[in-house]
């Protein structure tokens, strides 16, 4: 056979062979998903959501300028009060129907008032005022329930996000009005900063906090029905005596009356005799305390507690 023949026969299916081996240049290689930095938020309608971070700084215009936060070094956030413009006009048309002729739709404005919590507390004050009394009364009750409900810190409205890092507390304002995560279960998702209360990773306690810290007493009876509110104390983890039950109601939520050294033990946040630093959360009482045995302690089960109890938030 010609080697001209030959060349026109070998040459295409050597080519064609290279192209298939050959990486197509123009499809990218598949990106792996950020890791992100492990989070738990608290949003304003008390619930709590743990994930994972995405962005990597945040800017924070403060009194001296603006500055660049890397998420990597954010231990805490305490969020600025946001009030969405549709949520604040919801809030308004509430209050307006509060002195309705209807008594139904005075009853239902004053419930969704009251479900509006903190949002709708500084419009409530104003209405204190109104000249109608029945405007004026249904505005106070909603405005005492908000309180009996929300820790007072949350109802000052405050107006500057607070960053905590490991070394620094700095107070401005976040430009950015959302947030990247990625949770477990949905995925990657953007969480509205005006729908959070505060943010949270490792620690979650700014050095500050710490190195402040008051000794725990030896329950939380003294907290009765303070909902929302959060305290770090230096606990030294306990031990119950033998023959003796341990004082403990309780698992992982735990009645107020409830022996802290032991149940910092049987949450396993500390050992006996070690002396660690833990944030406590008051919670309402849930309809059953759940007896359980974990870390050498047996708590014990109780029913619904009026006073309400206590969680760890955890790291």
């Amino acid at each position: 056979m010609p080697v001209s023949r030959l060349l026109a026969l070998t040459v295409p299916a050597v080519l064609s062979a290279a192209a298939l081996a050959a990486p197509d240049r123009a499809s990218p290689e598949p990106t792996r998903p950020p890791a992100g930095l492990d989070a738990e938020v608290r949003c304003v309608d008390d619930s709590t959501l743990k994930l994972k971070l995405l962005d990597d700084k945040l800017e924070l215009v403060t009194k001296y300028g603006p500055l660049q936060v890397s998420v990597a070094d954010v231990r805490r956030i305490e969020f600025a009060h946001r009030c969405p413009p549709e949520v604040a006009e919801q809030i308004a048309v509430a209050v307006s129907k509060l002195g309705h002729p209807d008594f139904a739709v005075r009853e239902r404005a004053t419930a969704d008032l009251k479900g509006h919590r903190e949002r709708a507390y500084p419009f409530l004050l104003r209405a204190v005022k109104h000249e109608d009394p029945e405007v004026s009364r249904r505005a106070d009750e909603a405005a005492k329930a908000i309180q009996a409900r929300v820790p007072a810190a949350l109802l000052d409205g405050r107006e500057n996000d607070v960053v905590h890092t490991e070394d620094s507390k700095l107070s401005g304002k976040l430009t950015a009005q959302s947030l990247r995560v990625r949770t477990g279960m949905f995925g990657e998702q953007v969480l509205k900063l005006a729908d959070l209360r505060t943010l949270r990773t490792g620690a979650g306690a700014s050095a500050d906090e710490l190195a402040a810290a008051a000794p725990a007493p030896a329950t939380l009876a003294a907290y009765q029905q303070q909902y929302g509110k959060e305290l770090v104390f230096t606990v030294t983890g306990g031990a119950p005596a033998n023959g003796q039950q341990a004082g403990v109601w309780g698992t992982d939520i735990y009645t107020l009356d409830s022996n802290l050294a032991l149940a910092a033990v049987h949450a396993g946040l500390a050992k006996p005799g070690e002396a660690v630093a833990v944030r406590v959360r008051v919670v309402q009482s849930p309809p059953q305390f759940v007896a359980g045995s974990r870390h050498g302690v047996n708590s014990n089960a109780y029913a619904h507690y009026p006073a309400g109890g206590f969680e760890f938030v955890r790291k």
